[in-house]
C-alpha cells in the first residue's frame, strides 16, 4: 500500500520557515535592537540568529527534496516498509530487520516506533547533521526510525493500522 505526501502542508511549512529566516536576517543586521531579557546581549542574539540561518538552511534543503523527489512516499509492501519521507539515506526496512513495531508518545506527538536488530545502515552514510540527529534519537528510543504521519495523506490511526497490519501479518508468516 502506497500513501502519498502532503505537499501542500510541506510547502506551507516551507512559507512559515521562510519568515523565520527573515527574521533571523534582520537580527544580524542589527543586532542591538533585539535585546530583552531572554537575549541580554548583541552577541548572543548574533549568535542565535546564525545557528539559526544554518538550521534553517538544512531543514529547507530537506522539505525542498521532499517536494520535488519521485522517491517521496510512504510504501508497505511484502519487502518491507519503503519510507521516502524519513531523515535517513536507506529509504527501505527490510521486515527480517525489524525487531518491534510500537505506538508511543515522543515530544507531544504519537509516532510508531520500529526498533531494528541492526540500525547503523540508517545512520551511515548521512551528513553530521543527520547523523547527530538520529544518534540522539537512538540515545533516546533504542532506533533511528520513528514515523509519523506529518507529510502523509492518511490520518495516524489509519497509518498506525497498516502498518501494525502488516507487521503482524509478516511475524505470523515467518513462523
Amino acid at each position: 500500500m502506497k500513501i502519498e505526501k502532503k505537499v501542500f502542508k510541506i510547502v506551507n511549512i516551507l512559507i512559515v520557515i521562510l519568515i523565520l529566516f527573515i527574521c533571523c536576517v534582520l537580527a544580524i543586521q542589527h543586532p542591538e535592537k533585539y535585546i530583552f531579557i531572554l537575549l541580554p546581549s548583541k552577541y548572543l542574539v548574533l549568535i542565535l540568529s546564525i545557528i539559526g540561518i544554518v538550521a534553517i538552511i538544512y531543514l529547507s534543503f530537506f522539505l525542498i527534496r521532499l517536494i520535488f523527489a519521485r522517491k517521496a512516499f510512504f510504501e508497505i509492501n511484502e519487502k518491507g516498509i519503503h519510507n521516502g519521507l524519513g531523515l535517513t539515506k536507506e529509504k527501505q526496512i527490510e521486515w527480517n530487520n525489524i525487531e518491534e513495531v510500537d505506538i508511543i508518545n515522543y515530544k507531544g506527538i504519537q509516532r510508531i516506533r520500529i526498533k531494528l536488530y541492526n540500525y547503523h545502515p540508517f545512520i551511515e552514510n548521512t551528513d553530521f547533521i543527520t547523523k547527530f540527529i538520529l544518534k540522539q534519537t537512538v540515545n533516546d528510543l533504542g532506533t533511528p526510525i520513528i514515523i509519523d504521519n506529518v507529510y502523509l495523506k492518511c490520518s495516524f490511526d489509519e497509518l498506525s493500522k497498516i502498518i501494525l497490519d502488516s507487521w503482524k501479518k509478516y511475524k505470523n508468516q515467518s513462523k
